[in-house]
């Protein structure tokens, strides 16, 4: 028997399962067994996961058909021979020596469970964050009887973040319930810590839970998911029901999972809204079980203060519906009791946030007081940098033809890119609507009315923010700042889907972002629908603008050298009478190759303060011009795959706005195109970023002058100073200055 079997379902976690599976060996446990099931054999044969080369010789368990994410860890289970049973999922990964501890806990305990704290990460992020649950209730070591001897144990977040004895799960036959093929881990931890004789907590992170697009904590709910989720409150209910009837077992254990079932259906789950503005017959069956399930349970005021529940409750605090009191929670216990879900629906409107101003598009008075608005988005390697330079260059030619380029958002002197030749444009508007601050806009403002140009121009990368969390409400401010325009022209280039995801990430790695520690498939789980849907990345601003936007093709202009004229003639701008010097045609700002990519990305990984993390890659990427290695870093297939999903979201739509590239040559191009992975780092490359981080060890600007030191103070009569020169400075009243003045202790 090994000491630790870790089990890990697999269905379409490949740009993770690397990471999952290296976590688990570089803990340096001994006599460890791992196991992977792969529940999807339709996409990945028997085979696919053994030609991976993982660390660790992992076995490989292969369903016939896909069976669900319950059944996976049986099957697991089944086949584990470890005294202890580990689950993780395949896109999560262990913090450094976590299991270790963890496992070193449960066996020096002997525990039937033995709990650790989790990490999670958002999408876009490496930044790790405490998981709240966690950090309330399991911030200490600590071991119990059972759930009595630990009670907070009853809200365990999920059966991955605890270590299980085979033979307790084995003697009590506890197994994950196939029928939730979603949200088994609730049930699974009751009825595990319900049947404990001991639960342990070690009080430290072991694991990281990676949140990611298209995970089932970030997946819209349809009917299907608002299914499991019902069924789901009423087995956890009944298990509590069941512990309940036991001897000894006191009523607050059903009292807790009852307010948690309650917590679910008003903050977890979408059945109110679906069932009161989009009923059907499947939300109203819903709706009649969810009453069933409630019963005529009751819950008075001293759940409030009941001391587990005091430290998870989301009441009276804010929330996506507002901040939820005590009373309205009674009152909507009370509705969902009653199958009301109208009057639900109503309590919760009533507690929403004010909406936001609405958007004054046209008209005097605003920023732009009645003038014409080209805006230019900027997408990322479409020649943005080297037309944005142009139009500063000219932007004296372009007011004598009514044309104000703004200064107000520009980078100022003291700006140094990344990269050289690196220019954001106005960037800094959105920095300002970021931060606050107020003085960018003001300054455009009093731009604009100090100008007497009829047309405002303004090109800023990134505007269309594909990859931004907070991008509607980003775009909300952005356009109610550029209010007041009589027209408004938008205006981006774009180019072959399968080369522009690729060339924004590496934007985001060679800008040392913290998102740029991440690989290419990593990258595409989380961005890949955003970046191939056209449609939903620019209407934002069809709404904002009131017609549709105006594409242009990047690859098209590239082999022409006509950026400038079709941006000009798309635009409605003069620039065919601003002609370009023959030295303004060179190509400016390469794209880096493979190896200063791979290099910055270890940067980013690296390196958590950002200051640190940019110097070191500014003087890296100014000491040696990019090499002649630009193959993609994703096979010609997975290139395709990009082009597909352009094509089934995008194509007809771009190509009635104006880009109309031939997506079936690119298809063929790309099945004939040579390809291999990249290598190891060159030894030049490495000694280039060794050198490039000791030289931004030292941040001169924000090294702080050194401190003079202070004058003596002089000394009272009698005074003997401090040792350490510190001096007690008194402010007397006015009578006591003068009886001290009297007797000579003071000078007047």
């Amino acid at each position: 028997m090994t000491r630790l079997s870790v089990i890990l379902p697999f269905y379409d976690e490949t740009a993770f399962i690397q990471m999952a599976v290296q976590s688990i060996v570089s803990q340096g446990i001994g006599d460890t067994e791992i196991l992977i099931v792969n529940d999807n054999p339709d996409r990945f044969a028997p085979g696919w996961l053994e030609g991976l080369g993982l660390p660790g010789a992992p076995r490989i368990l292969h369903h016939p058909v896909n069976r669900g994410l319950s059944a996976a860890r049986n099957t697991g289970m089944a086949a584990a021979s470890g005294r202890l049973i580990g689950f993780l999922d395949s896109d999560d990964y262990y913090l450094t020596d976590g299991l270790a501890a963890q496992l070193a806990l449960a066996e020096t305990s002997g525990a039937d469970i033995t709990h650790a704290n989790a990490c999670i990460s958002h999408p876009g992020t490496p930044a790790l964050k405490l998981l709240p649950r966690d950090a309330a209730l399991f911030s200490r070591l600590h071991q119990g009887a059972g759930l009595p001897g630990l009670e907070a144990a009853q809200f365990i977040t999920s059966s991955w973040s605890s270590l299980y004895r085979r033979d307790f799960l084995t003697g009590h036959a506890l197994r994950f319930d196939e029928e939730q093929v979603k949200f088994e881990d609730r049930l699974f931890v009751l009825e595990t810590v319900t049947r404990a004789a001991s639960i342990a907590t070690l009080g430290r992170p072991v694991r990281c839970w990676r949140r990611r697009a298209g995970s089932i904590s970030v997946t819209p709910p349809d009917a299907a998911i608002l299914r499991l989720q019902v069924q789901l409150l009423e087995k956890c209910l009944a298990v509590m029901r069941a512990h309940a009837d036991q001897p000894g077992i006191p009523p607050r254990f059903l009292k807790r999972e009852l307010f948690n079932t309650v917590a679910r259906l008003i903050w977890d789950m979408d059945l109110i809204r679906l069932a009161t503005n989009e009923p059907t017959a499947e939300t109203d069956a819903l709706v009649a079980r969810t009453a069933a399930l409630l019963g005529d349970d009751r819950l008075g005021q001293q759940i409030f203060d009941d001391p587990v529940i005091r430290k998870i409750s989301r009441v009276g605090q804010p929330t996506r519906h507002g901040v939820i009191g005590r009373s309205d929670f009674f009152a909507l216990h009370k509705a969902l009791r009653a199958a009301d879900m109208a009057e639900a629906q109503d309590i919760l409107r009533s507690r929403q946030l004010p909406a936001p101003r609405p958007r004054r598009l046209t008209g005097k008075g605003g920023v732009l007081d009645g003038r014409r608005l080209v805006l230019h988005l900027g997408l990322h390697k479409t020649a943005s940098t080297w037309l944005q330079r142009q139009l500063f260059a000219h932007r004296t030619d372009l007011a004598r033809h009514s044309v104000l380029l703004p200064m107000a958002g520009l980078p100022d002197s003291d700006f140094r890119p990344i990269r050289p030749d690196g220019f954001p444009g106005h960037q800094g508007l959105l920095a300002a609507l970021r931060s606050g601050d107020e003085g960018s806009w003001t300054a455009l403002r009093r731009e604009v009315a100090a100008s007497r140009c009829d047309t405002v121009l303004i090109s800023c990368e990134n505007m269309s923010l594909p990859t931004d969390p907070d991008r509607d409400a980003l775009l909300d401010r952005l356009f109610l700042r550029l209010s007041g325009a009589s027209e408004v022209v938008v205006v981006a280039f774009v180019r072959s889907p399968d080369t522009w995801a690729e060339a924004y990430w590496a934007e985001q790695v060679c800008n040392g972002l913290r998102a740029g520690a991440r690989t290419l498939p990593e990258f595409l789980v989380d961005h890949a629908t955003s970046l191939t849907d056209l449609p939903a990345l620019f209407a934002p601003f069809e709404a904002f603008a009131g017609q549709p936007v105006r594409l242009l093709d990047h690859d098209a202009a590239a082999r022409r050298g006509s950026h400038w004229l079709d941006f000009g003639r798309t635009a409605g701008l003069p620039l065919d009478d601003i002609p370009l010097p023959p030295q303004a045609m060179a190509r400016a700002y390469p794209g880096p190759d493979r190896a200063q990519i791979q290099a910055a990305m270890t940067v980013n990984a690296l390196i958590a303060a950002e200051g640190l993390r940019q110097r070191s890659l500014r003087s890296f990427f100014a000491a040696g011009a990019p090499g002649s290695d630009r193959q993609s870093f994703l096979p010609p297939g997975d290139r395709l795959a990009l082009v597909q999903q352009f094509t089934d979201r995008s194509a007809d739509w771009a190509a009635a706005r104006g880009y109309a590239t031939d997506l079936a040559a690119v298809a063929d191009r790309l099945a004939s195109t040579p390809w291999h992975p990249p290598g190891p780092l060159p030894a030049d490359v490495l000694d280039r970023l060794r050198q490039a981080r000791l030289q931004a060890e030292y941040d001169a600007t924000s090294a702080q002058p050194p401190r003079a030191e202070p004058e003596p103070a002089p000394a009272l009569p009698g005074h003997r100073p401090r040792p350490d020169g510190l001096v007690l400075r008194l402010r007397l009243r006015p009578w006591a200055r003068h009886a001290l003045q009297r007797v000579g202790l003071i000078r007047r």
